[in-house]
């Protein structure tokens, strides 16, 4: 059986943190490949239409300008703030594109989950001898075919977008949502543009208390200015009006603006919205003969039937952590991050994006040269801004050459 190079590096997710990994890893002597499930940039594109809260000097990576520079690659106005589109038609397919990147970018490669060749998650607890085994990835391709590569470094950027929480008190399902989820939204829906047909006229319920859910609202208000008949139903589990994660001050205005937008609905200050705070979903019926949801809310007043013909759940995004279940990863058990890091941002009190200063430590497993990186890394903790992820990948990238260098050195 071949065994690879000890300089082979396997990412998973070819978004801007998995592409920056990329840049860094090349200059780095790494014979780096990337696996996506999709296309490059697929989860920006699928919010494509939401403008982000920070500017393009916040969203480049230091890896990836360097190597767009080379090929004349002229950088975004600094402080302009860019849709989830622009993000990846100026950032991510240029820099999939560069001769350097393009043959190691494989789209429509997921990969299905990961394991130590010759080694079960239980053996050797903790040993920095695992590190001999390589890595071994099963992938899938377009057509369903699987095969298995192997790599001595594995970095994990595949983000959160693709798993979204669910509606249901305690963050199960709701009661008949699992039936119904392959016909609600759980995603922050283009309700002007794409979607626009299926919320103007309409009634929309929308479940969630946080920027995502706060973005569908807005986008919905503003619908109802231009479609007459249009409402919202706004379900959020606080009881305030004050969204989730909220900071002040907030040191992004973009953040902060919508913030106060979200308070001035709650409030009730925009007739076509109804703010119904303090419940939690418990369960959802569809009458197939009006085409409607009715929708059971739990309160303290007890329970609240909304009827709703379309329903968006944007109640959070989680990570997937079937992908490393057989290796030795150390997750925090309230957010699923690893630990040093949940634990080091529940210390800074970094939910409005002042995070504490990266390390390699906060990142690392009990699996050595696996590494978990951003969206994913954050976890269930809502402060990622992608400037963060790229600390993580200078962190992560440096500690990897060294470690690899060590290895062959031995």
């Amino acid at each position: 059986m071949i065994t690879p190079a000890r300089n082979t590096l396997a990412i998973v997710g070819a978004g801007p943190i998995g592409l920056e990994a990329a840049a860094a890893a090349l200059e780095r002597g790494f014979d780096v490949h990337v696996f996506e499930r999709g296309e490059p940039g697929a989860h920006p594109l699928a919010w494509g239409h939401v403008r982000m809260f920070t500017p393009w000097r916040m969203n480049v990576g230091p890896a990836g300008a360097r190597l767009l520079a080379r090929h004349g690659w002229t950088a975004p106005e600094a402080d302009e703030r860019p849709t989830g589109a622009e993000l990846v038609a100026r950032l991510v397919a240029p820099l999939a594109a560069t001769p350097e990147l393009q043959p190691r970018i494989h789209a429509h490669a997921q990969v299905v989950q990961v394991s130590r060749r010759g080694a079960l998650k239980g053996e050797g607890p903790g040993d920095p001898a695992r590190r001999e085994k390589p890595f071994r990835l099963l992938v899938r391709d377009a057509g369903g075919r699987e095969s298995y590569l192997h790599a001595f470094t594995v970095i994990d950027a595949s983000g959160t977008y693709g798993t979204p929480a669910c509606a249901g008190t305690g963050g199960i399902p709701a009661r008949g949502e699992t039936y119904l989820a392959p016909q609600l939204s759980y995603h922050c829906d283009d309700v002007r543009g794409l979607r626009r047909e299926h919320h103007a006229g309409r009634r929309t319920l929308v479940i969630g208390g946080g920027a995502t859910a706060a973005t569908s609202v807005a986008d919905l208000a503003a619908l109802a200015a231009e479609a007459p008949g249009t409402t919202v139903a706004w379900a959020t589990r606080a009881a305030m009006p004050k969204l989730a994660g909220e900071v002040e001050p907030d040191p992004l205005p973009a953040r902060a603006a919508l913030a106060a937008e979200a308070r001035a609905l709650m409030r009730g200050e925009n007739a076509a919205v109804t703010w119904i705070g303090g419940v939690e979903v418990d369960g959802f019926e569809y009458n197939s003969a009006t085409h409607r949801y009715r929708v059971a809310l739990l309160g303290a007043a007890g329970q609240r039937v909304e009827e709703v013909d379309e329903v968006i759940v944007n109640t959070g995004f989680g990570p997937d952590n079937s992908l490393y279940r057989e290796l030795q990863v150390h997750e925090c058990y309230a957010s699923l991050a690893p630990f040093e890091l949940s634990a080091a941002l529940l210390g800074s009190g970094a939910a409005g994006g002042t995070p504490p200063t990266m390390a390699a430590e906060h990142l690392s497993h009990p699996e050595p040269d696996f590494w978990i990186l951003g969206a994913k890394a954050y976890a269930r903790h809502n402060s990622f801004l992608l400037g963060q992820g790229y600390a993580q990948v200078e962190q992560v990238i440096e500690r990897a050459a060294a470690a690899s260098l060590e290895t062959v050195a031995r």
